[in-house]
């Protein structure tokens, strides 16, 4: 006898149980990002104060 309710495939994408790690990974970019432009900036300003 067959189950009448079909069971739900495995999606990728859906995976619900790891949104702990999705909001990590997205404060470690969001982090790296700003600290990324920051540095840029200071080479920026270094350059300006020592190259003119």
């Amino acid at each position: 006898m067959q189950n009448s309710k079909p069971k739900e495939a495995r999606l990728q994408g859906n995976d619900y149980e790891l949104t702990e790690t999705h909001v990590d990974i997205y404060n470690g970019y969001t982090s790296f990002v700003k600290w990324g432009t920051i540095s840029v900036i200071a080479i920026l300003v270094l350059m300006a104060i020592f190259l003119l």
